[in-house]
């Protein structure tokens, strides 16, 4: 428990912005409910805006996630390499296995015709696997993974925006709602920090071997 404990020291400033932005996202859910926190959160849609997103959301993809497994695989990052690769592995399995579980409605299934102007056509899915939100899931995973892997500790919190955005952007496109987005975001940075906890130790000591 005392690698655990100075694992979560180490990254105070990332966990304790992630708390703050989970507690806001929870309290808010709460306070509106499921389809009026996603309407509330959806008041504006210009073209570019809706561009930006379509192209920044692919930072939640799996391609992504493993382009930088790649990479810290050329560059001879194995320990973290095969960290990250596990945590992704293991956080999607988890995703899935919920999303068949639960089986909840998309957007798209709950709304009717005219009640939400923006659903994007091509972009945004139909269906009935919105909990909880892949997307979000690989990019917290991964976020929660690199700021571990940093150094620089102050600038861990830069991981985290880029997490919340990806996950904003699954909701503004209409893939999702809070609830999905804040229970993969959960499962991300948990799922990471027991990785690392667990893992860790063990491959720095078959490197060095």
């Amino acid at each position: 428990m005392n690698k655990l404990r100075s694992i979560i020291v180490a990254n105070r400033n990332f966990l304790l912005c992630y708390g703050f932005f989970f507690l806001v996202g929870l309290i808010f859910l709460l306070a509106q409910g499921k389809t009026a926190s996603f309407l509330l959160l959806n008041p504006y849609h210009p073209t570019p805006l809706d561009y930006f997103f379509i192209a920044f959301t692919y930072l939640g993809d799996g391609i992504f996630a493993a382009a930088v497994i790649i990479l810290l695989m050329v560059l001879r990052r194995w320990p973290q390499a095969w960290q990250l690769l596990i945590a992704f592995l293991l956080s999607a399995l988890v995703a899935q296995i919920l999303k068949n579980v639960f089986s909840m409605p998309r957007p798209r299934e709950v709304f009717n015709h005219g009640e939400y102007a923006y659903f994007i056509e091509g972009i945004t899915h139909h269906g009935f696997s919105s909990f909880p939100s892949g997307h979000s899931t690989s990019v917290f995973t991964l976020a929660t993974m690199l700021a571990i892997f940093e150094r620089n500790k102050k600038i861990n919190v830069l991981y985290l925006l880029i997490a919340v955005a990806v996950g904003y952007s699954r909701i503004y496109l209409g893939q999702h709602f809070l609830t999905d987005v804040l229970m993969g975001s959960f499962l991300g940075v948990t799922i990471a920090i027991l990785v690392h906890w667990i893992l860790a130790d063990r491959f720095r000591s078959r490197a060095a071997a």
